[in-house]
C-alpha cells in the first residue's frame, strides 16, 4: 500500500506534504510484506477529490488469513464506496 491516492501509470515522482518523493522510494511499504510471507489484503475504501481510489491495507501474523478477511468484511460493511462497481 502506498501512503497516497491511486496514481496515473508512469510518474516517476510524487509530492508528499511538500515533499518531492521518487517513485522507487514507495515500494518500501510492500517490500516487507512479500519478504516475509505475512497475509494482508488491500481493498477500495475511499476516493480521492480527482476520484481516483483510496486503499486500506490489512496485515496480519503468519496464518493469520481468517482474522484479516473478517477485519476486511468489517470494514466493506462500513465504507463509503461498498456499493461501488466498475463498468464492464
Amino acid at each position: 500500500m502506498l501512503p497516497i491516492p491511486a496514481h496515473k501509470h508512469g510518474v516517476e515522482t510524487f509530492t508528499i506534504d511538500g515533499q518531492t518523493v521518487d517513485a522507487t522510494y514507495l515500494q518500501g511499504a510492500t517490500v516487507p510484506l512479500n519478504l516475509t510471507g505475512l497475509p494482508g489484503v488491500s481493498m477500495r475504501f475511499g476516493t480521492s477529490q480527482d476520484g481516483l481510489p483510496i486503499n486500506v491495507q490489512i496485515v496480519g501474523t503468519w496464518q493469520a488469513e481468517s482474522t484479516i478477511l473478517h477485519v476486511a468484511a468489517l470494514l466493506e460493511s462500513v465504507s463509503a464506496v461498498r456499493s461501488l462497481h466498475p463498468t464492464l
